[in-house]
Order: C-alpha cells, then sequence, then structure tokens
C-alpha cells in the first residue's frame, strides 16, 4: 500500500485532489470558495492541501 502526499490528498473526502496550483493554471484559481465549505476543512489540514472539484460541486448548493 502506497501512502499518498498530504498535499494531494482532499481534506473533506480523502481523495486525490488533482489539483494543478503551482504546475499550471488549475480550475481553483477561478472559482471561490464560499466560508462554509472552507469551515469544513479539518483544522490540521487547514492551508495544507486543496478541496477537490468534486467536493466544491457537492456542497457549493
Amino acid at each position: 500500500m502506497s501512502l499518498k502526499q498530504p498535499e494531494i490528498i482532499c481534506p473533506l473526502c480523502g481523495q486525490d485532489n488533482n489539483c494543478k496550483h503551482g504546475q499550471r493554471e488549475c480550475w481553483c484559481n477561478t472559482v471561490t470558495f464560499p466560508k462554509h465549505i472552507l469551515d469544513m476543512v479539518p483544522d490540521d489540514k487547514k492551508r495544507k492541501a486543496c478541496i477537490c472539484k468534486s467536493c466544491f460541486e457537492k456542497y457549493n448548493k
């Protein structure tokens, strides 16, 4: 079993966040995350990994 680097894991669902931030333009640079979604991130993971697009779409309703 291989462990993924924490920064590539979505802090909400635990799946690959598929973030391209820093490598090229990422989808997350084109949206604004509402406070209620950011508040869902556990304190120990805040500002350490991106939320995935699936979770953004799921909770941004």
